[in-house]
Parts: structure tokens; C-alpha cells; sequence
């Protein structure tokens, strides 16, 4: 606002001479007789507490009956203001020096064209009790005095003390100015109470005020093409917030209020169909944040954090776990939450293989796995096809159709069997063959968590396929023999029907004559 002044305009040369030309008669009129202006009526007495108008100006005569000067007169339930001269000013602002409890080293009003002050009459602030003066907007007590700092709208009334901000809905800046302050405002301020009184003292925020000066808070906002956010004190949230138009707090909020968790720039415009690396708040995911985690988060087009899900970006998929951070891995659903931990802490790559099988059996026959890049700072993206993935104790082959689900069962197309993804074949360490058990009604699928087993024992019983080193399913196999020195026979399907330390003959001879009856009812002989 322009810079207001205690000095008022004083009386024009036409007003003085209205005053000196109505005390020469002692009719009613202007009388200076006693050395102080009076006004006296057709009887000679002097009028008291009247209003008295003398060319273009307006005279206030006191109880006593004198003229007021400088003053703030009260008549009925309005205010008006006398000059130096006693003339009623209008159209202007006047400070008074104050006796209220407060740093203000006088106070404001501003006198109207019809000369009366400024004042509310509703005991809270509404927009039109707002006031327009020079292109500005003030508030006004019911006694006319100009509000500022911060405001109460219910009570019109100036909040006081440190957290006089948190619960105020107007910011009319300070004593000597007092207008609505509008648009983007910084603001320094203490940060106590809302903070759990951890005496972090005074912060500095930003604030933005509508054209009426009333705060933004518990909201988004559009603003030039950007959409930002506030808390429900009405700061500016920076970084992450879970402020949302229809009221999650945004600010120290518990960790499980997450339907709405964004993601600002450093000027505080909400991220839109962006990748973010940050680590998230303390009061978003303490643990994260106290060991300085970073994760990529998906900023969608509404500003909002992808979360607990599988997305499709610029071509590529990516899982995000239900607090949004991007997943790496082995993925899958637990408890209905998208997740690479078996048990909420630990990642299934962080396993064995063979422990992964079991928790991955645990999950039921229908859940599905996928496998996400291990490199999440350069990729992170789903994986189809054969894949070498490492865990715990080695790196792995796995496979994973078009979809990214993990593949289960013989997949004809590769023509071996996997399990959760994992290529079942025989580990050179212990064989170069080895065998997987299958369903014995349907040979096609696998039976168990499916590690490879080696050797002779039960491994003849009709329900396990031999595979080789590479998982190649071995059909139609005579006395192949594996590094152990072990000869098996299998079927058209890979099914072993014999394992052991002899050779098989399809007739009996001499040389020849232990008779072997295998699973499928056909008899061959060993030495």
C-alpha cells in the first residue's frame, strides 16, 4: 500500500473563512467569543455532541460544547475522525496511537467518503467486508481498526504468539501496511508447536494467498501451469507431500497415509510424468530415510506417485511397491501388495535358489512372479525370455514368457522344464544330468518346489525327466550315462524309466540275464 501519514489535510482558506464569517452575529452560527469554536443555537447555547457543517467541511462540538480537533469521534455505532482544524476528514487514512497489547506503535483506520470509518459489522471476515483502498484490500475490526498480521477470519481478530500462523486463514502483513497479502508470500515462522514442540524454532516457508488474501492450505493448486501443494498450515510442500484437495495433512502424517504421496521440484511444482530419484521423508518411511535409501519413483500426470503396481513407460513395464518405490527382481504379490521381499524385510534374490523355489511354492499355483532388472539405477525395467539372475549363491538362469510372468512347467518353446522361472538342469558340480519330478498324470507338469535330483535312488520310478546341464530334456535316451558313471533310459517324454550302474539290454542273454521291469511294464536286462 501506499505509505500511509499521521498528517491530515489541513482546513482550506474558504473553510476558515465559513468559520469567521458566522462569528460575527450571535444568532445561531459559529461563535469564537470564549477563544474556542462553538456553535450556538437561535438561544445563545452552546450545541454539544452534534455535528455542525460550516462551507464544505463537517464540525464535531464536543460535550463541553467547544469544537473537537484531532480526534476520533464515536457517534452512535460509527467512527469519525477530526483534523487539527476540527474538520471531518474523508477518503483517508489516519493513524492513532494505540494502548492495545500489541507491537503495533499506533494504529490504522481509513475514513470513507462519507467520512465514517471503515469497520466489520460481522464479526468475522467474509470477502465483502473486504475493503479496496488504492487497488489494495484491508480488513477492519468492528471498532475500525486496521487488521494485520495474521487474522482468524471466525473472530476477525489479530492471532498472536508463535503459532498465531498455524490455525489463521488471512495474512495482512505487517502494522505499518496491513493489506491482504496476495499471491506467493515468504514468510519466517516459528514452527514449535506443529513440529511437537522439538524446538526447531523458526523456519522459512512459502505461502501463496488468493486475490482476497485468504490462505491456500490442505490443497493442490494450479498455478501458471504448475501444480503445487500445501499442507493444512498452508506451507509450501517441497519434496514429498501427501497433500490432497480434499484434505490429507501433507506434513509430519503418519507413514500409512500414502493414497496420494507426490513428489515437488525444489521450487516446489509437483513432478508430472517424470522418473524422481530421491529418498523419501522421514515421516513418509523413517527407515528409508535414516539410511539415506534412494529409490525411483514414477511423478504421474496428475503429480500423483504410482504405487503397487505394474506401469507401462515410454514402451517399458515397471513394479512399484505400495509406497511407490520402483521394485528391482524377482516381484511378485504378498498379502495383495506388489513386492520383491518374501517377508516384508528380506528380497527373494537375497535367498539361495533352492530357498527361493521354496517361498516362491509357498506364495499357491496361482501367483505370479516377474523378473525386474537388478540394475535399478540404469534400467529396472520387466524381463521376458531367458534371463541370468543372481542370487544368494549363484547366478541362475531363468525364463519368462512375452507377459514378464514367470514361466512354469514344460514351456514347449524352449523345451525344458522351469520352475517360478527357474530353469531346471543339472548342476555340473553334482552331474551333468539330473532329474526333475513331474505329475505322474500329467507329465507335462512338475511336482514339489522341483530342485534337480541326482543319482539312482527313486529317481526310476516313472515321475522324474532327465534333463542335462543346459535343462535340455533327454527323450529316448539308452544307457546314457551321466559323470557318475550312471546309465539311465527314458522315454518319448524324457521320463527316466531306469537309473544304475549297468547298462540295459532289450533281450536276455547269458551275459545278460537280470531282469529289470521298468515303470511303463517293459522288461530289459542287465548283467
Amino acid at each position: 500500500m501506499r505509505k500511509q501519514t499521521k498528517i491530515v489535510a489541513a482546513l482550506s482558506a474558504t473553510a476558515l473563512l465559513a468559520l469567521g464569517a458566522s462569528a460575527v452575529t450571535f444568532a445561531a452560527g459559529w461563535d469564537n467569543s470564549t477563544g474556542a469554536w462553538q456553535y450556538l443555537d437561535n438561544n445563545g447555547s452552546a450545541v454539544t455532541d452534534a455535528w455542525r457543517k460550516s462551507g464544505d467541511y463537517w464540525f464535531y462540538l464536543d460535550s463541553d460544547g467547544s469544537m473537537a480537533t484531532d480526534k476520533l469521534i464515536q457517534d452512535g455505532d460509527d467512527y469519525y475522525y477530526v483534523n487539527a482544524d476540527g474538520a471531518m476528514v474523508s477518503n483517508q487514512w489516519v493513524a492513532l496511537a494505540t494502548d492495545d497489547d500489541s507491537s503495533a506503535e499506533y494504529r490504522w483506520f481509513y475514513f470513507g467518503s462519507d467520512g465514517k470509518a471503515y469497520r466489520d459489522h460481522n464479526e468475522q471476515v467474509t470477502v465483502s467486508d473486504l475493503k479496496t483502498i488504492n487497488g489494495k484490500k484491508y480488513a477492519f475490526d468492528q471498532d475500525g481498526k486496521m487488521l494485520y498480521g495474521w487474522i482468524d477470519k471466525d473472530s476477525n481478530t489479530i492471532k498472536t504468539g508463535d503459532d498465531a500462523w498455524v490455525d489463521a486463514d488471512y495474512y495482512f502483513g505487517g502494522w505499518n501496511d496491513g493489506s491482504a497479502q496476495n499471491g506467493w508470500v515468504q514468510l519466517t515462522v516459528n514452527t514449535d508447536s506443529v513440529r511437537s514442540g522439538d524446538g526447531d524454532g523458526s523456519d522459512t516457508f512459502w505461502f501463496y494467498f488468493d486475490n482476497n488474501g485468504k490462505k491456500q492450505s490442505n490443497k493442490k493448486k494450479n498455478i501458471n501451469g504448475y501444480t503445487f501443494y500445501f499442507d493444512k498450515y498452508g506451507r509450501m510442500i517441497e519434496d514429498w507431500s501427501t497433500a490432497t484437495k480434499n484434505g490429507a495433512d501433507g506434513f509430519d502424517t503418519p507413514a500409512n497415509a500414502t493414497d496420494s504421496i507426490v513428489y515437488t521440484n525444489a521450487d516446489g511444482a509437483a513432478r508430472k510424468n517424470q522418473w524422481v530419484w530421491a529418498v523419501p521423508s522421514e515421516d513418509y518411511d523413517k527407515d528409508d530415510y535414516d539410511d539415506d535409501s534412494y529409490s525411483w519413483w514414477w511423478a504421474q500426470g496428475n503429480g500423483k506417485i504410482f504405487k503397487d503396481g505394474i506401469r507401462k513407460i515410454k514402451g517399458k513395464s515397471y513394479a512399484f511397491d505400495e509406497k511407490g518405490r520402483m521394485l528391482s527382481g524377482i516381484v511378485g504379490v504378498v498379502d495383495g501388495h506388489y513386492t520383491n521381499r518374501y517377508n516384508g524385510k528380506d528380497k527373494w534374490l537375497d535367498l539361495s535358489k533352492d530357498a527361493y523355489l521354496d517361498q516362491a511354492a509357498s506364495l499357491g499355483a496361482d501367483q505370479k512372479l516377474y523378473y525386474f532388472s537388478s540394475d535399478e539405477k540404469k534400467d529396472g525395467s520387466r524381463k521376458s525370455g531367458y534371463q541370468n539372475v543372481e542370487f544368494d549363491d549363484d547366478s541362475y538362469q531363468m525364463y519368462f514368457k512375452t507377459n514378464g510372468e514367470a514361466e512354469n512347467n514344460y514351456v514347449s518353446k524352449i523345451k525344458k522344464y522351469v520352475a517360478y522361472g527357474v530353469v531346471l538342469k543339472a548342476d555340473n558340480e553334482e552331474s551333468n544330468l539330473a532329474g526333475v519330478q513331474v505329475d505322474s498324470a500329467n507329465r507335462k507338469k512338475l511336482v514339489g518346489r522341483n530342485v534337480e535330483y541326482y543319482g539312482t535312488a527313486n529317481i526310476a520310478d516313472g515321475n522324474h525327466v532327465l534333463v542335462n546341464a543346459a535343462g535340455a530334456v533327454q527323450e529316448k535316451k539308452t544307457n546314457v550315462k551321466d559323470s557318475n558313471d550312471v546309465y539311465y533310459l527314458t522315454d518319448k517324454d524324457g521320463v527316466i524309466l531306469y537309473a544304475g550302474d549297468k547298462k540295459t539290454y532289450n533281450s536276455k542273454s547269458k551275459d545278460h540275464e537280470n531282469e529289470i521291469t521298468l515303470p511303463n511294464g517293459k522288461k530289459v536286462y542287465t548283467e
